[in-house]
């Protein structure tokens, strides 16, 4: 069994370890030629440029300046000045908020480990249980629960401590659930006109014999949202005509760089074989091939968007619905469109054994934090893996800057793995809170550490690709409930199960919907303020190609001026194919049948 001395040891070569990727971070992070992988988000936002451009040949390359490795630790307080609003601004609410995990780990295990380290583990640590159990243990299992006899009243302690701590972690969650939820209506509201304010994505629309997927979406929506709906876009198959697009860039770069090469030596045109690889072949004018290619490329372009665009079987079942208002935009979100579900929808660690074998589980589970929480946090700092990559391919495959900006792609922060994997420690810390408090520190140790790590990250490197608002926290706030359920289950019993789930609900119907819906009220509220500010906007055509496959938008797309139009103060009637009148209330004042709109 583990001792006292023996995670000690263990504590010490972990620190060595996290102090080591430090020091090499430190070091690395101020050679010029590193600078595109330890700070690309600034390149990327245009703010910071390659400092191998100036100077002399060797300060290209490495750091002459001796002082600034003295200064080896700055980048924690660096990390730590840049302001939550302006952190918001720089890196969204979904990097601010995935930071607060961390921060919320602090609020709940310091105050927790106190009273641990104050009343629980001098009531385990004066009982001689395992002395004379029988049973082989360590020094860190008589800070356990394990060295209270059975049926002592120390268990008590435990119970009541077990209380606050389940008390304690329900009030930080519901000041931190408010918080979030402020912060998230707050960003919603202020935030820039973006086109998903105004759209709904319709899935599953339903075959019809009559009418396309584009014309059945049309009518189906100028029927049910006739003072509200104004455009959409269907949702083409565009594989093949994605897979020749890609290939065009891949070849334009090949183009770029022939070219660049030209520039540098006009009195030579760059030559090439047009065998395998290059190796063999004829050889003939590199810009000019590249050219012809490009061109070939572009005719077999225009070929397949005009067939993808005239064959009803590349149109899927989805399509991108726009309204005029966001309110609207959002009572359709929130609301059920069909009486046949089916068709649209929207998408917007029982007590003797535990007392006995999960505090002696305590030792593992301390050097795993160490190992992970420690160490392997102090590692995602030094990106060894970006940093060789990079060279490897700046060295070997990149001819042109825009290669070089692809090379240095940092990435993002991975949500989906990182926030679950935090979870574990919410787990350890509250399971073994009451059974075996000497984890706490550990615990504390690695949310401080990461916090500060992972700021520096989402400040310098991480570049977030999209941004949810932070609708990820429920998740977060329900994982932290069933750890403390967990915990209960192994400690308590049935009554505080109760009681947590209890607080779940209550927080679940109390702030929930802010992460799932926009509130009709703060959407009404910024489409008077809007409308205030802009009267005149031509919301059609801001949203036009806003959910245009991309493949499908010239290069001229961003730079057309649409002018301004008033909106029609009635929808006109709209003819249709269909025969069947299903989803037509009223008939139509053309032939045949149509959608009329009601008045």
């Amino acid at each position: 069994m583990a001792t006292l001395s023996d995670i000690g040891l263990a504590a010490a070569i972990n620190i060595l370890s996290a102090f080591a990727f430090f020091l090499a971070f430190a070091f690395l992070r101020i050679q010029p030629v590193n600078d595109r992988v330890y700070f690309p988000k600034w390149y990327i936002k245009g703010l910071r440029f390659s400092p191998l451009a100036n100077g002399a040949f060797a300060s290209k390359f490495v750091n002459l300046d001796f002082r600034s490795y003295a200064r080896f630790l700055s980048w924690m307080p660096a990390a730590l000045q840049m302001p939550e609003p302006e952190l918001i601004d720089h890196a969204g609410l979904d990097s601010a908020v995935y930071l607060r995990i961390y921060l919320l780990g602090l609020k709940i295990f310091v105050p927790i480990a106190f009273l641990a380290f104050a009343i629980m583990v001098p009531v385990n640590w004066t009982n001689n249980t395992l002395e004379h159990s029988g049973l082989t243990f360590s020094d860190i299992d008589k800070l356990s629960i394990s060295n209270i006899p059975n049926g002592s009243n120390r268990y008590w302690t435990h119970l009541v401590m077990a209380y606050a701590f389940t008390f304690w972690t329900c009030y930080a969650l519901k000041q931190e659930y408010e918080i979030v939820a402020a912060m998230r209506l707050h960003f919603l509201a202020s935030e820039h006109r973006r086109p998903d304010q105004f759209t709904v994505l319709v899935r599953n629309v339903p075959p019809d014999p009559d009418e396309s997927v584009s014309e059945f979406v049309e009518h189906f929506f100028l029927v049910n949202h006739p003072y509200h709906y104004l455009s959409h876009q269907v949702v083409y198959n565009a594989n093949k005509l994605s897979g020749l697009v890609k290939e065009k860039k891949k070849i334009q770069n090949w183009l770029d760089y022939y070219k660049i090469k030209y520039e540098r030596n006009p009195s030579k045109r760059p030559l090439l074989k047009t065998g395998f690889l290059g190796l063999w072949g004829d050889s003939v004018d590199a810009v000019d091939f590249y050219t012809a290619k490009i061109e070939r490329l572009a005719r077999d372009i225009a070929t397949e968007r005009e067939k993808i665009t005239n064959n009803p079987k590349s149109i899927m079942p989805t399509a991108f619905v726009s309204f005029k208002t966001q309110w609207g935009a959002a009572v359709c979100a929130q609301t059920q469109q069909c009486h046949e579900t089916h068709d649209l929808t929207m998408l917007n660690l029982i007590p003797k054994t535990i007392g006995a074998s999960i505090p002696m589980k305590a030792t593992f589970f301390i050097t795993y934090i160490m190992v992970d929480g420690w160490a392997g946090v102090a590692a995602e700092i030094l990106r060894l893996k970006p940093l060789i990559i990079y060279h490897l391919k700046n060295f070997f495959l990149v001819k042109t800057e825009k290669d070089r900006e692809e090379a240095m792609d940092p990435g993002t922060i991975g949500f989906n793995t990182g926030e679950p994997q935090i979870q574990l420690y919410f787990l350890l810390g509250l399971v073994y809170a009451v059974v075996t408090p000497i984890l706490l520190p550990f615990i504390i140790v690695f949310f401080g550490l990461a916090y500060v790590v992972f700021r520096h990250q989402i400040i310098n490197v991480y570049n977030q690709e999209y941004e949810s608002a932070a609708a990820f926290w429920p998740d977060v706030h329900l994982r932290i409930i069933v750890a403390l359920i967990v915990s209960q289950l192994l400690l308590m019993g049935l009554l505080s199960t109760v009681l947590t789930i209890w607080f779940h609900r209550f927080c679940k119907e109390r702030y929930e919907p802010a992460f799932v819906r926009y509130p009709l009220q703060e959407a009404m509220m910024k489409d008077t303020l809007e409308r205030a500010r802009e009267p005149n906007l031509n919301l059609k055509g801001f949203l036009q190609n806003a959910y245009m496959h991309p493949v499908f938008k010239s290069a001229d797309d961003n730079d057309v001026d649409v002018a301004m139009e008033e909106w029609e103060e009635e929808p006109s009637l709209i003819s249709t194919k269909r025969t069947s009148k299903r989803s037509t209330p009223l008939s139509s004042k053309h032939g045949g049948s149509s959608f009329s709109l009601p008045s």
